[in-house]
């Protein structure tokens, strides 16, 4: 039973899914904390204590089965039954996440596909064709949907976001650059993909100006926060609660 979950202990599980799932695959039987380590770039500790914040404990000497953490992973995740998705917006990103082979062998299948623009309504993508976003309503009528996807423009999104709360989606990918002003029982994930390469320029010319090292920012290993006072990123001393910048 999960317990004191934080958000940052959530984000990381997919990571250790997908090397758990790895190492099932090439027949790996147990793995310790520290192999983990220095695939994850996490400390052996940060390990132990999210897997076990799920349930998933090891051994003392033995390590973790890694049979019996993927198949608990993938239950925690979800990625034991199948979700149904609906993607509205069939430009070039949209059609990346559906040509994605990846997703579908993880559960997620896509059972409709939206667009507005007349030059993509009636083509097909692996084999669904586009409707247009006005048959939307109608077509959740008659189907079960888990995940709405957004892949327009901001100008639009707003708008997809009110007809997939409308229709009765709780759950939104969004990859449009906009804040999505929605019920708060519909949970939102957001993949600002110009803030995340602003972000990551930014670290990039922190690194370069010295103002922190790579021990202080390593694939999101640690919870970090930038001190005023000290005039660079630390790590944060409060893990799993909100942080305020020193004054």
């Amino acid at each position: 039973m999960a317990r004191d979950i934080t958000i940052n202990s959530i984000k990381r599980l997919p990571i250790y899914y997908v090397i758990f799932e790895d190492l099932y695959a090439r027949g790996v039987h147990r793995v310790s904390s520290s192999e983990l380590s220095s695939y994850t770039k996490f400390t052996s500790s940060q390990i132990r204590a999210d897997l076990n914040t799920f349930g998933a404990e090891g051994r003392q000497g033995y390590g973790y089965n890694v049979e019996t953490i993927y198949m608990d992973l993938k239950g925690v995740l979800g990625l034991d039954y199948k979700k149904n998705l609906i993607l509205t917006g069939v430009g070039n990103i949209g059609q990346a996440i559906i040509q994605s082979r990846e997703f579908e062998s993880s559960g997620f299948k896509f059972i409709g596909l939206f667009d507005s623009n007349p030059n993509m309504i009636g083509l097909s993508f692996n084999g669904i064709k586009v409707r247009n976003i006005s048959e939307l309503e109608d077509f959740a009528k008659n189907n079960s949907i888990d995940i709405g996807v957004i892949a327009v423009t901001s100008n639009s999104a707003r708008d997809v976001a009110r007809t997939y709360e409308k229709i009765g989606i709780k759950a939104i990918w969004n990859f449009a650059p906009t804040v999505l002003d929605l019920d708060k029982d519909i949970i939102v994930e957001n993949v600002p993909l110009s803030e995340s390469l602003f972000t990551l320029n930014y670290l990039l010319k922190c690194k370069n100006d010295g103002t922190f090292t790579s021990d202080d920012y390593v694939n999101r290993a640690k919870d970090i926060v930038y001190d005023k006072e000290l005039g660079r990123y630390r790590e944060s001393k409060k893990r799993g609660r909100p942080r305020k910048e020193s004054k």
